[in-house]
Order: structure tokens, then C-alpha cells, then sequence
């Protein structure tokens, strides 16, 4: 009988790693939320990397070798990248920062045991499907927050195209027409969101949405920080509002590459064409957040 070691991608940007004997249908019961627990919470899952064994302890063991890779393995893994694997092998492989679960239920991560999104957290973003990229390999975001500002450094993987950094920080609009870092809130028990769009050129824009694509207005805020960074931006700023309460976070980007090809990611995607307004994409989560 085959055994399996799987690797899930959750909302939230967080890895799940666990071992069946019937690898169609976990993955079905973790989509469809049956399996109580971390995953329940989590949807939607999407299977990212899988392998097969001949026994149910060389499975296992494969798990227990994934609890202590980093997020960086893991992620040249689900792509494959060996050449990458083998030279992070070489330094030291520290454990993920990403909160991840194995199949038996036992923490991968020793930095937090809690799925929520909280200061220094570390989240991948995903490409959409149908808007494959040319040379990207990955998109991550290390985020940082109080109840009134925020940080995210967004850094780009592989191939990158080159950023142009002009330092000085313009409002101006259109700007998912090219390459375009976003950031997404919405209160907890609200309609209602906020739209950050970051270029690396330093222009900028914020809007207020009364619900699902309705109601745009500009928002009036500060003018974010924009900063070059190696392979991406560095962005810090104000929400110009105090999330009082819980809120939920949608983090994206658009990639346009050398020739024109573009590529959407967030951290989950809705069915159909790429759309980061969808409630899908609003996929990390934070208590209620107190002034830093």
C-alpha cells in the first residue's frame, strides 16, 4: 500500500504537513473542512507539493523532516528548486516562520503555536493560476502592524524585473496597471474596507470602499514611506483610521515582467479571473490590536 507526505497551503499564508495511506481523499476532506482543526479553520486549502512511500514510517519520517524547514525550503520545494534547497542547506535552517501543522495535530513552528497574523509575520503570496508568471518564483511579505500603522516588506523572487526607485512619494491612480504592491483592510463586522496601492517608483494611492467594489472615494492619509529594498519595497505607513477591533488583511501584488507578461498574487485567490477585492482574498486574520 502507498503512503503519502502532503504539504497544504492555508488562508493566511500558512503551510499544513501531514501523511495519509489516501492522498484524493484527505485532500478532499481537508477542502471541504471535515477534518476539525486547523485546516477547518483555515479554508480553503490548496495541495502544493506531495510525495509517495512505500511505507507509512518513511512517510512519517519525511513529516518530521519538513517540521524543521524553513519557509524558504519549503516554498523551493513545492517549486522544486533542489539547486535552492541544497544551497539553504548550507546555512543555517533555522525553523519556519510560518505557522505550520502536521497531520497528527503537533505544531511544525516553535516560533508560535496560533495561526493569527501578528507583528513580524512572515506570509507568502500565490500566483493566480490562470496568470502564470515568466521568471517570478515567489512573493513574500513580512508584515508588521499596531492598531494605527503599518510596515510590510514586500520582496519578489527569481528572475525580478528591475524597480525603478524615485524616492519621492506621489498619489496617483492606475497604478495595478504595471508592477503594484497592495494591502487590503477591513474591520472585523464591517462592509466597509481600505485599499493601499504601493509602486516602486514611490507613487501611492488609498481608497475607501463601502462594500464589495462599491462606494470608491480617495482616502485621506498620510503619505506612506516607500523604500528600495534588495528584490522589492519596504512601506510603512498609516491606516488613518484605529482598528479598535479585529480586523482582516488582504495582501497582493501585481508583477509585470520584461515583455509585458503579468502575473496577480495574494494570498488566496477566488475562482475565476484574478480579483483581490473579493472577500477570499482578505485571508489573514488579527485580534484586536492594542497602540504599539
Amino acid at each position: 500500500m502507498p503512503f503519502w507526505t502532503y504539504m497544504l497551503h492555508c488562508r493566511g499564508g500558512y503551510f499544513y504537513v501531514g501523511h495519509t495511506d489516501d492522498l484524493d481523499r484527505r485532500i478532499g476532506e481537508h477542502k471541504s473542512g471535515l477534518i476539525p482543526g486547523f485546516t477547518a479553520d483555515h479554508l480553503p486549502v490548496e495541495l502544493v507539493w506531495s510525495e509517495q512511500f512505500e511505507s507509512r514510517d518513511d512517510a512519517k519520517a519525511s513529516e518530521r523532516k519538513l517540521k524543521g524547514w524553513s519557509r524558504a525550503k519549503k516554498l523551493a520545494l513545492i517549486r522544486g528548486d533542489w539547486e535552492r534547497i541544497s544551497a539553504l542547506a548550507k546555512k543555517k535552517d533555522s525553523a519556519s516562520t510560518s505557522s505550520a501543522w502536521t497531520g497528527e495535530g503537533g505544531v511544525v513552528s516553535s516560533k508560535s503555536a496560533h495561526p493569527e497574523l501578528v507583528e513580524g509575520s512572515h506570509l507568502s503570496l500565490l500566483p493566480h493560476p490562470e496568470t502564470p508568471a515568466l521568471g517570478i518564483e515567489g512573493i513574500e511579505a513580512l508584515f508588521q502592524i499596531s492598531a494605527t500603522d503599518f510596515r510590510i516588506d514586500y520582496r519578489v523572487f527569481g528572475a525580478v524585473p528591475k524597480m525603478q526607485h524615485c524616492g519621492a512619494a506621489e498619489r496617483s491612480d492606475g497604478l495595478w496597471q504595471t508592477t503594484c504592491f497592495e494591502l487590503f483592510v477591513k474591520p472585523d463586522q464591517s462592509n466597509a474596507y481600505l485599499e493601499f496601492n504601493f509602486a516602486p517608483g514611490g507613487k501611492w494611492a488609498a481608497y475607501w470602499f463601502d462594500d464589495y467594489r462599491i462606494g470608491q472615494a480617495d482616502w485621506d492619509v498620510r503619505a506612506p514611506l516607500i523604500e528600495p529594498i534588495e528584490n522589492g519595497i519596504r512601506v510603512s505607513g498609516q491606516f488613518g483610521l484605529k482598528l479598535d477591533g479585529a480586523a482582516r488583511f488582504g495582501i497582493s501584488a501585481v508583477i509585470e515582467e520584461h515583455g509585458g507578461t503579468k502575473s496577480y498574487w495574494a494570498l488566496a485567490h477566488p475562482p475565476g479571473k484574478p480579483d483581490f477585492h473579493h472577500p477570499a482574498c482578505f485571508a489573514a486574520s488579527l485580534p484586536a490590536l492594542r497602540n504599539a
